[in-house]
């Protein structure tokens, strides 16, 4: 917080006020984007990564620790998504990772 008064108080007095106030909006985006990049580091999460290339092709389902459900049939144990089973036609499906 006291970042961000800091550079307020600096815009203001060095700079007259239209400036002041576009380097203290600008001054403070700055830093919230280096604290954002900051923290995503220490997560191990890069700009990259969230970013870079949102093609569902280069994206796999585990890069983002996300796991789709999987939903297996109860009397024969095929994996499938559908209301009925399509190897059996049971409705009867438990739930899997």
């Amino acid at each position: 917080m006291s970042l961000y008064v800091a550079i307020g108080f600096i815009a203001a007095f060095l700079l007259p006020f239209s400036v002041s106030l576009v380097g203290a909006i600008g001054g403070v985006m700055l830093v919230n984007i280096l604290r954002t990049r900051l923290m995503l580091k220490k997560m191990g999460i890069s700009m990259k990564g969230l970013f870079g290339s949102l093609r569902s092709s280069d994206m796999s389902p585990s890069t983002y620790g996300y796991n789709p459900i999987k939903y297996y049939c109860m009397s024969c144990g095929n994996e499938h998504k559908e209301i009925t089973c399509p190897k059996c036609g049971s409705k009867i499906k438990r739930v899997g990772y």
